[in-house]
């Protein structure tokens, strides 16, 4: 009778620790990201996750930015309270979007009726490139949260929410269209044809309000910066992102991730698949994935081939995941619970380990969750302007860093202008211009040559450092 209460009081407190599993594996991660936040002073890149951050900094001051389509609309909405607080505020906001999108992907796994679906979360914050993008100030965390908050409202049957979240995908980022016409093929299979015209709701909604910024309700579609046919970066090889995805996965959930592949496939086959697991997670995963090869390898669309657009549909790659894990110990070992238990174990550790290791698909603690050298650098030139010129000029430059290391008005023509050849003929009397050899030359084709050869300059400061390979150069000239 003793022993019975002292098993059932057991049993009750392992199935106590198994539900609330997740919360402590969520505790381990808000620790790891305050930690992140308060020793690691990086942004996650130099370019675009800085004038990300720089639109919703300064939407307040400059209305229409609301409604910049590269900036993308919704993004600028929600991270701009945050950004008021400078950068460590947008990484507050996409640290916890992150949250948000491993508990929402937990509780997805478990809607699939996946079996350790908490693995999936450790999936996510172990996969090295979303954890040190997630620092950042890009757009492809907060996608990332929209997509599977949506896939878990429509597994609850919550269509008219989920279509409605669906809906604002693209102006997250572009490529919500791809995500929105699965989810259109999705209710279409279900025969929810009601719900079909709620997939229009964003569009509209941000037609009629920027209608008032632009006089143009066709402004969604006219405006979208990556509607051409070419890109200036050029093109790649058909399988870049296949042999990079390990980029941002790591090598143990790269291996899973196509043993959960090759176990959608099987399963196809066998007709033993549910329609959310092929459509919404299998199909939204291939078409997205497929789209950003092919932009890549024609040349259109503006892609650069940057991998990590990739993190946009990270909780789709580790629920695909999660069925490669299944596979590869419940499925195998199914029989054999010792063995299973210990494949688990090894699979798991392997995963916690990975992003701490020098493999080059790790995280470079030192490298890539500090200042990268070229904003060193530009720290230092801010540093001699604010010291011996001041900012009571006008500005003329390309890099956005300058604008956060300066303190200026990225937007504000009076404070700061674009370094352009078109702009360099409207430079006046006491203006400063920065230039430095990656932004000024490959966005604006403005050598410093040009610059060094204009008698109309003078130069006043020459910064010259290297990182690896590199070559970083920063020239400060004064208008005559």
């Amino acid at each position: 009778m003793g022993m019975g209460k002292h098993q059932a009081s057991e049993t009750g407190l392992k199935d106590i620790a198994k539900k609330n599993f997740i919360f402590i594996i969520l505790s381990f991660y808000v620790i790891a990201a305050v930690f992140t936040i308060l020793f690691f002073n990086g942004t996650g890149g130099d370019g675009d996750s800085i004038l990300h951050f720089l639109f919703a900094k300064f939407a307040f001051q400059h209305p229409e930015l609301f409604f910049n389509h590269w900036a993308k609309p919704i993004y600028v909405l929600l991270v701009s309270p945050f950004a008021q607080f400078g950068f460590t505020g947008v990484k507050v906001f996409n640290s916890t979007a992150s949250l948000f999108t491993i508990f929402f992907t937990y509780k997805t796994a478990q809607k699939l009726n996946l079996k350790n679906a908490t693995v999936s979360a450790i999936i996510l914050i172990f996969s090295p490139l979303y954890f040190v993008l997630t620092f950042s100030g890009l757009t492809e965390p907060l996608f990332a949260l929209f997509v599977i908050i949506s896939l878990y409202l429509t597994l609850k049957h919550k269509y008219i929410s989920a279509s409605i979240i669906v809906s604002f995908l693209p102006f997250v980022r572009s490529e919500g269209l791809i995500i929105l016409g699965i989810f259109g093929l999705y209710f279409l299979w279900k025969k929810q044809w009601k719900i079909l015209p709620l997939l229009l709701v964003g569009h509209i909604v941000y037609s009629i309000t920027g209608f008032f910024v632009y006089h143009d309700f066709l402004w969604i579609f006219d405006r979208i910066p990556y509607a051409r046919l070419s890109s200036t970066y050029g093109s790649g090889k058909p399988f870049h992102f296949v042999t990079n995805l390990i980029t941002i996965t790591g090598v143990p959930i790269y291996i899973l991730f196509w043993f959960g592949f090759v176990s959608i496939i099987i399963k196809l086959i066998k007709k033993k698949i549910s329609s959310e697991i092929f459509i919404l997670v299998f199909l939204g995963f291939l078409s997205f994935f497929i789209a950003h090869s092919l932009f890549w390898y024609l040349g259109i669309f503006n892609s650069m081939g940057l991998i990590r657009v990739m993190i946009s549909i990270i909780p789709l790659v580790a629920i695909i995941s999660l069925l490669g894990f299944d596979l590869l110990t419940e499925n195998i070992f199914r029989n054999n619970k010792s063995v299973k238990l210990v494949a688990q174990g090894i699979f798991i550790t392997y995963i916690l380990i990975f992003p701490f290791t020098s493999n080059p698909s790790a995280i470079h603690w030192k490298s890539e969750m500090n200042l990268s050298v070229d904003q060193q650098a530009v720290n230092e030139v801010a540093s001699y302007i604010q010291k011996n010129l001041g900012t009571n000029h006008r500005f003329v430059y390309a890099h956005p860093y300058l604008s956060k290391a300066l303190n200026i008005d990225h937007f504000d023509v009076n404070k700061r202008i674009e370094l352009t050849k078109d702009y360099m003929k409207k430079t006046k009397q006491g203006d400063i211009i920065i230039w430095e050899n990656w932004f000024a030359v490959v966005e604006q084709d403005i050598s410093k040559k040009s610059l060094d050869d204009n008698a109309g300059l003078t130069k006043l400061f020459h910064l010259n450092t290297t990182d690896k390979n590199r070559k970083i150069i920063y020239s400060v000239y004064k208008r005559k």
